[in-house]
């Protein structure tokens, strides 16, 4: 294909037809409709509820199948709750998509990977990623990483003629590519068909909540067989089997805790949007409150990535204007511009000369090079160039070199030779220079960078700066941002290979300079494999390996394309503030699902209690499906969606969540079923009142112990005078005036089978009441319990 061929691309009219030719593109926003009320409504805890909801009707006990009606609403909820995030995080989505820069009408576009046909010209440079399959048409030491596909760790360079797949990533030079399989048709396409079952792995919290789940699942089946036993025994009615069933069975199941933590998730994704923050995986909303640990590469995050030309010095008996000469003919006629190069060809226009040789700049080997006149010219790290023996500085460039890395600035050497480039530079040095010049350049920290670190370090979180540059100028990045002039300083030579003593190089110091993007991987790796939950922070290709390995990844939103793609969360307007906000909302929303937790785990703890208390003693079961409807409503239901968004504080629980909740949930379960059974009995068999007299009474000292235990929720180890939430007196204060209400209108008050209790029947319910708050805090204080609750505090 003729260069001229080459630069026109397509026709529109030729790109358009072959758009409508491919239809309408297939759905490729992270979860689907379907998949969303899939999830809501097909689960195993609704199964078993829609089980015993049609027994309930079937038996024609309507008010007694409310359950049902509050499940349905529940899932309701949870997917309009759902969707509603899915369409800010589908807009927002757009911005960070791969996009390719195609060639048509002679003119460079950039379009969707949907917008894509076969037969367009893409044009490939680093950072980008291939959304679409074709052949190399012109290379100019492009080098791809197909990792993501094949497994290939090594960047595989490309050669005119050779194919190039979707889904890898350039890693360095540059080149076009004409487009022959787009979309589902393409390897990455296939690839992601044949994969559609794939999901992320969970989030910290939503692995400790499926424990707690399996725990109560566990549970169920042997009461379930007690139960059906005692009413064998005992000759039971079908009617009464029923209710008492349904009853216990169906309050054990904690099946409100996935809904919310679910709403949680993603009103969190919402709130994050709002603040220029895409989360891409909904879980990494709550993994944002796990990290313990943050990789932080300098350029493009604590800098903006913009450069400034402060100067350049040339050597000693060099003509200074044919030295910049030089520099402008080199930045003009690379085949791709990083940053530095593109400073440079502003500061020193250029015309393009023919190339005979080129070496492309990767952070790997961190030069480039280009054969030009006879001559290879070379512009890379001077420290690097020195130790591969190409290149020695004479004394003055070296006292510029040291005066300008301690003040933070950015040096790169220029250097000439008449001897050829290597063809592989991975494994070939640079041919030997004679230094030409020194080029100074200054990055630009953000604003908000020292402010960011110190409310990083405040949140309790450590800080590992990483970076490829010289290690006097990361330092002085470093001391400027705020990291203590004590902190431990490692660079990239002198990293042992061992895992175990990487991981403690790792963890004992925190500037990493002059770090090569399989250093960086390996540090996150380390660092990951001794326990640390680890986010790493990205914009560029160099960083790809150790986003891939951190649990965490983030990325900018001006980064490269495949940082994008990959990131977990990206920070859309690449304000790195954002972050400590994203990682307390995070932490925010964990000790919000361990304070619901708590909650439903009481909730099966108590029906646990009283199903065991009906199948061994043989007491009468003192509740209807109604009165548990009820109370789960009031001391449950409405607590739980104020408080899954409430502000939040107090200890994280790591690891251990089943065992923390347990601390508080035991004795409160086992207090609410006692006091509850008590109620019962006192009023409807010792004090001769009616069966109904004895289920209100049961019902109104559930419901009171309910309401005081929302109120301690935040008790334990230390903290038993904690003060309490204004908010959570109100919605309390609110609940019982409801709970009061339906007792007083005689409608309602029929419809639950419930009646007005005497004042010594409502004082015997407010004594049990009493008497299992009593029980709760002798239970509390046992050492073993209290013991329980610290050993999982964080």
């Amino acid at each position: 294909m003729t260069d001229a061929s080459i630069e026109q691309g397509l026709s529109g009219a030729e790109a358009a037809a072959r758009l409508r030719k491919l239809g309408q593109p297939p759905e490729t926003s992270s979860r689907s409709v379907s998949s969303i009320v899939a999830g809501n409504v097909f689960t195993l805890f609704n199964a078993i509820i829609g089980g015993f909801f049609v027994l309930i009707l079937s038996l024609g006990l309507v008010a007694d199948a409310l359950f049902g009606v509050i499940a349905i609403i529940n899932s309701y909820i949870g997917i309009r709750q759902e969707l509603k995030a899915k369409r800010t995080l589908d807009a927002l989505a757009v911005l960070v998509a791969p996009h390719a820069n195609v060639m048509r009408d002679g003119a460079v576009l950039s379009l969707l990977a949907t917008e894509v046909v076969p037969g367009d010209i893409v044009r490939v440079e680093p950072g980008d990623q291939l959304v679409a399959d074709g052949r190399v048409i012109r290379s100019r030491g492009m080098t791809l990483d197909e990792s993501m596909l094949t497994g290939e760790a090594d960047g595989v360079h490309k050669n005119v003629g050779e194919k190039a797949l979707s889904g890898s990533f350039c890693l360095s030079g540059s080149g076009f590519y004409e487009v022959d399989a787009v979309r589902e048709e393409s390897y990455a396409g296939r690839l992601a068909g044949e994969a559609q079952a794939f999901r992320h792995p969970p989030s910290p919290l939503q692995g400790e909540v499926n424990r707690v789940i399996v725990a109560c699942t566990y549970a169920m089946a042997p009461l379930a067989v007690a139960l059906l036993i005692t009413f064998q025994l005992r000759s039971v009615s079908l009617v009464e089997a029923a209710q008492t069933a349904t009853a216990g069975l169906v309050t054990l199941i904690p099946e409100g805790l996935v809904l919310l933590m679910s709403v949680t998730f993603a009103v969190a994704a919402g709130r994050l949007a709002g603040r220029n923050t895409l989360v891409q995986q909904m879980s990494a909303t709550e993994s944002l409150a796990a990290v313990d640990t943050i990789c932080v590469d300098k350029t493009g995050t604590l800098t903006d990535g913009k450069l400034r030309l402060l100067g350049v010095e040339v050597a000693e008996g060099m003509d200074p204007k044919a030295a910049k000469s030089a520099l402008g003919r080199f930045a003009a006629s690379a085949g791709e511009r990083n940053r530095t190069l593109e400073t440079i060809a502003e500061s020193f226009p250029g015309e393009e000369e023919r190339v005979n040789g080129e070496v492309a700049f990767s952070s790997a080997w961190k030069w480039s090079g280009l054969r030009m006149g006879g001559n290879s010219y070379v512009l890379g790290a001077p420290d690097i160039l020195e130790r591969a023996g190409a290149l020695t500085l004479p004394s003055g460039l070296s006292r510029k070199l040291e005066e300008e890395t301690a003040a933070g600035h950015r040096v790169v050497a220029f250097g000439e030779s008449s001897a050829g480039l290597p063809d592989d530079p991975r494994g070939g040095a640079p041919p030997s220079l004679v230094p030409i010049a020194l080029i100074v350049l200054e990055e630009t920290l953000r604003p908000d960078a020292a402010e960011t670190i110190a409310l990083i370090r405040n949140e309790g979180v450590d800080l590992k700066l990483i970076s490829g540059d010289a290690r006097p100028t990361v330092t002085a990045v470093a001391s400027a941002v705020g990291v203590p002039a004590g902190a431990g300083v490692v660079e990239g030579p002198d990293l042992p290979e061992d895992p175990e003593a990487l991981a403690e190089v790792a963890q004992k110091n925190t500037i990493f300079c002059r770090i090569a993007p399989e250093q960086k991987k390996a540090l996150v790796g380390a660092l990951r494999a001794s326990g640390c939950y680890t986010a790493m922070i990205g914009d560029g290709v160099n960083d790809v390996p150790a986003l891939k390995q951190a649990r965490l990844a983030v990325a900018m939103g001006s980064g490269a394309q495949v940082t994008k793609g990959i990131a977990d969360v990206v920070l859309l307007e690449d304000e790195f503030k954002r972050l400590p906000e994203a990682i307390a909302e995070g932490r925010r929303i964990a000790r919000n699902i361990h304070r619901l937790g708590r909650l439903y785990l009481t909730k099966s703890v108590y029906a646990a209690a009283l199903i065991l208390l009906v199948a061994v003693p043989g007491f009468a079961f003192p509740f209807l499906p109604r009165h548990l409807t009820l109370a789960v409503f009031l001391t449950i239901g409405i607590p739980s969606f104020v408080l899954a968004l409430a502000p939040s504080d107090g200890p994280l629980y790591r690891d251990r969540l089943l065992r923390a909740l347990a601390a508080f949930a035991v004795p409160a379960g086992l207090a609410t079923a006692l006091g509850s059974i008590l109620s019962f009995l006192l009023v409807d068999t010792v004090f001769g009142g009616s069966l109904e007299a004895g289920r209100t009474a049961a019902t109104t000292t559930l419901i009171v112990l309910g309401l005081c235990f929302i109120l301690l929720l935040e008790r334990g180890p230390g903290r038993e005078h904690i003060a309490i939430q204004s908010y959570m007196l109100a919605m309390v204060a609110g609940l019982g005036a409801l709970f009061a209400g339906i007792l007083a209108i005689a409608p309602f008050r029929d419809f639950f089978e419930m009646e007005m209790l005497t004042a010594a029947q409502w004082f015997l319910a407010l004594l049990c009441a009493a008497v299992g708050l009593t029980i709760a805090s002798v239970l509390w204080r046992l050492p073993q319990i209290e013991r329980l609750e610290s050993q999982t505090e964080h």
